[in-house]
């Protein structure tokens, strides 16, 4: 007999008692696997569809303007509050910041400036509707940070347009709380210059309100909300205004990019980042799908990349945990099944993962197992 025959069927056999072996293992572990399976999907779905507690101060949100009339073109912002730092952010609102009104026509927010279409419209591009508004007098500016002198810093050197004559403004400048209006209806060389000193400045003033006494402070938020009849709308703008003066305030403009279209300037809103920095924040966001991120290789940081990166759809992201196991070869989307069109949005944006159906989830209830097949480099 051939040495290379009695070779091949010695592997053959060895062979064949692994494959009985594997095959016995698998009957043995099937029972184990599935009744984890219906144990884990259990819990998941007992921890999606439980009502999370919700304090009735996590958020909240309100549109300042600032100005207008005879004291000169108003300015606008959008305070929120941010319930993971106990903090407010303010967006300026520029004058050439581009919305759209109800019918999808362009509008520059500039024409809307102490008109109720403003709070409107804003509220579409954030897609949450703004009932706190406050209008505000130049003169109360005075009253919110005691008046005297701020000093305004400057990241880039600017150019404005006061009192008729063009200058141009660095480093650092101190501004008059009674010019304060002369600033920030000011004309800048470009619609960057205008809305980056309108910024510091802002900055500035909320930064000198926080530097007076509590009392003061409670003071002066109730004289410049004296004016608002009904009280409830009143004591939320008097809890933001307070919460603006109470801590230092992340400024920043609306997320947007300077575009110039036709020779004209304007600021494009970002939608995704809106959605990313503000809307998630906003009060009375209510998305419709839940997305849950499980780790399924164990590489450090991967869930919270990949939630991140979810972040520009509207859906709920909660914390990302780890997954069963951390020997996923690819990444896994399960969709409840209402949200197969959501998955196959997750699987786009992450330009990975495959979708599976996943019977055991609630209908608008998705999952993504980060398997080996992203890394953190392709989220980056």
């Amino acid at each position: 007999m051939p040495q290379g025959y009695r070779k091949r069927a010695l592997r053959a056999k060895r062979r064949e008692r692994r494959q009985r072996w594997q095959l016995w293992t698998l009957y043995v572990l099937a029972p184990v696997v599935a009744a984890g399976a219906v144990v884990g999907a259990y819990f998941l779905v007992q921890a999606l569809t439980t009502p999370e507690e919700v304090d009735p101060d996590s958020g909240r949100m309100a549109l300042l303007v600032v100005g207008g009339g005879e004291e000169g073109p108003a300015v606008a912002g959008l305070a929120l509050r941010d319930p993971a730092r106990g903090a407010y952010r303010f967006y300026t609102v520029p004058r050439a910041f581009l919305l759209e009104g109800p019918d999808d026509e362009y509008l520059m927010a500039g024409d809307e400036m102490g008109r109720a279409a403003l709070a409107r419209d804003l509220g579409r591009l954030i897609g949450v509707p703004i009932d706190d508004e406050l209008r505000l007098e130049y003169s109360d500016l005075k009253r919110v940070t005691g008046g005297g002198s701020v000093l305004v810093r400057l990241e880039e050197p600017v150019e404005l347009r006061v009192d008729g004559a063009w200058r141009t403004y660095e480093d650092s400048v101190e501004v008059p709380v009674a010019d304060a209006g002369r600033y920030l209806s000011a004309e800048g060389r470009s619609g960057e210059d205008e809305d980056a000193f309108s910024q510091a400045l802002f900055a500035a003033l909320f930064h000198a309100g926080a530097l007076r006494t509590e009392a003061e402070r409670r003071a002066a938020v109730e004289a410049v909300t004296a004016g608002v009849e009904d009280e409830l709308l009143r004591i939320s703008l008097q809890t933001t205004l307070a919460g603006l003066l109470a801590r230092p305030v992340d400024v920043a403009r609306l997320p947007s990019k300077g575009v110039v279209s036709e020779g004209q300037f304007a600021f494009r809103p970002d939608r995704s980042r809106v959605m990313t920095d503000v809307t998630r924040l906003a009060p009375g966001f209510a998305a419709r799908y839940t997305i849950l991120v499980t780790n399924g290789t164990g590489e450090a940081g991967i869930g919270i990349l990949v939630r991140e990166r979810l972040a520009v759809l509207d859906a709920k992201l909660p914390s990302p945990s780890n997954a069963g196991s951390f020997d996923y070869e690819r990444t896994q989307i399960l969709a409840g099944s209402d949200a197969l069109a959501m998955a196959e949005d997750v699987r786009a944006i992450l330009g990975r993962g495959v979708v599976l159906s996943g019977e055991e989830l609630p209908a608008t209830t998705l999952v993504v197992i980060v398997g080996a097949d992203l890394e953190a480099k392709d989220l980056q």
